[in-house]
């Protein structure tokens, strides 16, 4: 028997960290150190590939028109009617046999809907206790036009699948369809429009999408760990969409994540943590709070566009973005989680606004480079004492003297006649160089003004990129300030 042995980080039915972060309802599991191996013919390498087009007549009869040539064909085209029974069998050629390539081009299929678990049977591909989960050889399918859903887990583990096609007519792609298909390379990968959502970890694991991901200006939800591990590279997040689900997006390969002003909803956590080339994130106004670890050790982060809408900061937000040098906060935030800007090594120089009130613990811990701090709140904001080192302040330990520590001598500008209050605050009496000022730079610098439609200067995107036809609403820059096009 052939063998591909490797250990995967997520299953279909995953009980890894992530997985029981958002758990799933009477979801069985397998354990995480199980390994995967390809089952079929062990002669498949060297023998003569061997094809066959078939021509059914009714649904269901796939099976006794390949009679004893099933496990021996390589090669297969279906046409005329098929069903579920069909595609078992199209699965147990691939998985007894040698089928690796299955061209359903001319296939009519039942209801328009490749069938839940199509190609993956969690009762002979797994045994409970079992050190493998086996796979099947398939490695392209060719799928028709007409066909309307690819059901829950279809591809699930099929570790050989490189290339398939997404016809016009599909709208619905179900949760875990495509999970773990470790060889999946379509580039780019075009999602038709008229598809809303894209399910719960549709292209969870999928390592060989490197390239650019394609959506429809009808998608209105990335649930959560879409495309969680995937390598993809570009994507493109249409207007329109509204919300983008917990780590959809965690350790991919993007290098920017440009949320248009529709996206007002980041449920759960890690939407972009880990990508490590991850350069640049703008966020829509409207949005109230960055989740936790957002951007969690994107470590070559330098540019982030925070909405003045934002108030809250959640905890490790920000966690370990060395690369950022400048971070504009808004000029409404409240309060900054626990780690929320721990390690920002890059900082030069910050903002707190008049609106702070909190700072969580060890938040602004290990800005080595810092070279000034203004906070415009008259009254010091509450630090939060660490749980996990007692009594360290939320930029570090007192009298501590380490390589990467925030320096203490650091210059903290704060109003005229509020000096003494943070003096004597405790978290802030961290620090020994307090002036006071009347002088604060903007914390959010977003200015927003009312530009009337047709007015004849040249208009940039938050990434300086000429726009000839500004958008109602969404915020540029003009004359080298920040506006909403109204």
């Amino acid at each position: 028997m052939k063998k591909i042995y490797l250990y995967f980080i997520l299953s279909f039915l995953s009980c890894s960290a992530y997985a029981e972060s958002i758990s799933t309802p009477n979801k069985e599991q397998i354990s995480a150190d199980v390994r995967l191996r390809v089952k079929g013919n062990s002669n498949q390498v060297t023998k003569e590939v061997v094809y066959k087009d078939i021509t059914l007549s009714a649904p269901g009869t796939l099976a006794s028109a390949l009679g004893d040539e099933i496990n021996d064909i390589d090669s297969l085209v279906v046409r005329g009617p098929i069903n579920a029974t069909d595609f078992r069998t199209i699965w147990s050629s691939s998985f007894y046999g040698g089928l690796t390539v299955a061209n359903l081009e001319y296939a009519n299929i039942q209801d328009n809907k490749l069938p839940k678990n199509a190609f993956w049977y969690q009762s002979e591909q797994f045994a409970p206790g079992s050190e493998y989960v086996d796979c099947i050889l398939l490695r392209r399918i060719i799928l028709p036009e007409g066909l309307a859903k690819i059901g829950e887990g279809a591809f699930a583990y099929a570790i050989n699948l490189e290339d398939i096609n997404f016809p016009s007519s599909l709208r619905t792609i179900k949760r875990r369809c495509f999970t773990d298909c470790i060889s999946l390379n379509v580039n780019p990968l075009i999602i038709p429009e008229g598809v809303e959502e894209i399910e719960y970890m549709s292209f969870a694991n999928c390592k060989s999408l490197t390239g650019n991901i394609i959506l429809p200006k009808t998608l209105k939800k990335i649930n959560a760990g879409a495309f969680f591990q995937s390598k993809i590279t570009e994507c493109s997040f249409p207007e329109g969409l509204e919300e983008i689900g917990d780590a959809a997006f965690y350790a991919t390969c993007l290098k920017e994540a440009i949320l248009p002003n529709s996206c007002q909803s980041l449920p759960g956590s890690d939407h972009f943590a880990l990508n490590y080339e991850l350069e640049k994130v703008s966020l829509p106004e409207g949005l109230k709070e960055i989740p936790e670890s957002f951007v969690d050790n994107c470590i070559k982060l330098t540019e982030f566009v925070m909405p003045t809408s934002v108030e809250i900061i959640g905890n490790r937000a920000f966690w370990q973005c060395g690369a950022l040098k400048e971070l504009y906060l808004s000029s409404n935030v409240k309060s900054i989680g626990t780690e929320g800007l721990y390690y920002c090594k890059g900082l030069k120089t910050i903002s707190f606004p008049s609106t702070l009130e909190t700072l969580g613990a060890e938040s602004c811990e290990c800005w080595k480079n810092i070279e000034s701090i203004y906070c415009a709140a008259k009254i010091p904001p509450t630090c939060i004492n660490s749980d996990v080192n007692p009594g360290w302040t939320p930029f570090g330990k007192y009298g501590e003297d380490f390589e990467n520590r925030t320096p203490q001598d650091t210059p903290i500008y704060v109003p005229v006649g509020s000096a003494e209050l943070y003096r004597n605050a405790w978290g802030w009496n961290y620090f020994t160089n307090f002036i006071e000022t009347d002088n604060f730079p903007s914390a959010g610098t977003f200015d927003v003004l009312t530009t009337p439609i047709g007015q004849d200067t040249v208009t940039y995107d938050l990434f300086g990129r000429k726009v000839e036809i500004p958008v109602l609403g969404h915020l540029y820059i003009k004359n080298g300030k920040k506006f909403i096009f109204k």
